[in-house]
């Protein structure tokens, strides 16, 4: 085998006694080798959410949730690599030479062509966007454009929001707006993308669930409601299907996160130290600011009050309808402030494997 492993094949690479939590792969999905690099299964975003639910620790290692027998094809038929993801519905396959080793991997995003994209059903759900906020925290910007069409790349982050639900069939956005909600309309007004927009206009800041009694007795099914500053990818036509076939009232969207407190933490009592913990470290499935929830939770919204989704969600546990959560490990971007706005800006630049 070439001793040159590329980038694109190594970042997907992790040996059997890898955790979890110690994935550093941008895509989502890891190939599980030994130390011959001969392929031993496969651990996709679906397989980690899984495990999840199953209340498995991110300590556990990666071999514990993989799927041991793969999809693969031997080097002398990589050419039928296109039609073989098609049959078995499958966006990455790796190339294996005839000890099993692995010696490079195919992408769908390598030979797919306009005339054979996945295909997601249209729905008439709607996706109701809170799109009225300041942005302070991101200022200068937010003066002169609202945080919806601050851009990243070429594209308002707006727009890369509501580009990525209709890859999955949802085309129907209700945007809630206040601070300079004319600019917001008039960019849409010649950017439509095949898309059909309603507008709410805020009078007063409602917070993040206030402007859903906007809706009340026009919604009759489930809704997907998300933050106008989080960008996240992920199957939304996958997280759909989950909060339907559990009967769901709502649905909160996780993302799985592992964080690193560079600190010593002191754990005291009545002022006495009782230990030092030096630089622990965390394992978090964090609100991702994304939800999918059914009329009933709008009409707990009182008319003009001032409400965000936590406490909505919390008020819905608290009256008995079922709340759950739709964990994933994907790529996520919560472009509050400066420093997320710079990771939002290389959201473009890595491969993106979706494998649910």
């Amino acid at each position: 085998m070439n001793n040159v492993i590329n980038k694109k094949l190594s970042d997907l690479m992790v040996v059997s006694a890898t955790s979890i939590k110690d994935n550093n792969s941008p895509v989502i999905v890891l190939l599980v080798i030994d130390e011959n690099r001969k392929l031993l299964g496969t651990v996709t975003d679906g397989d980690i959410r899984r495990g999840l639910l199953k209340n498995l620790s991110l300590d556990n290692q990666v071999e514990i949730i993989m799927n041991s027998e793969p999809k693969y094809l031997f080097e002398n038929n990589r050419e039928d690599a296109k039609e073989f993801m098609k049959e078995h519905a499958i966006t990455i396959v790796p190339i294996l030479n005839e000890r099993r080793e692995i010696i490079d991997i195919i992408l769908w995003q390598d030979v797919e062509d306009k005339d054979h994209c996945v295909y997601y059903p249209p729905k008439e759900n709607i996706v109701f966007i809170m799109a009225g906020g300041k942005g302070t925290r991101i200022d200068p910007f937010t003066k002169i454009l609202p945080k919806p069409l601050i851009p990243i790349g070429d594209k308002p982050i707006l727009e890369i929001i509501m580009g990525n639900f209709q890859r999955y069939g949802f085309s129907n956005f209700i945007l809630s707006l206040n601070y300079k909600a004319e600019m917001i309309k008039a960019y849409f007004s010649e950017n439509l993308n095949g898309s059909s927009i309603e507008y709410i206009i805020e009078d007063d800041y409602l917070g993040t669930a206030g402007s859903l009694h906007f809706l009340k007795g026009k919604i009759n099914g489930s809704i997907i409601v998300s933050n106008c500053d989080v960008i996240l990818d992920m199957n939304f036509n996958s997280a759909f299907n989950y909060h339907k076939k559990c009967n769901n009232d709502a649905t909160i969207v996780g993302v799985v996160r592992h964080v690193k407190i560079p600190y010593g933490i002191l754990e005291m009592n009545n002022g006495s130290l009782i230990n030092i913990v030096e630089k622990p470290e965390y394992d978090f499935v964090v609100n991702a600011g994304i939800y999918i929830i059914e009329h009933k939770i709008i009409e707990m919204v009182n008319n003009n009050e001032k409400i965000d989704m936590p406490d909505l969600l919390i008020r819905a546990k608290k009256n008995s309808y079922k709340v759950g959560v739709y964990p994933v490990s994907s790529n996520w971007v919560d472009i509050g402030q400066w420093e997320d706005y710079k990771k939002a800006l290389d959201y473009l630049t890595y491969p993106s494997v979706k494998v649910t």
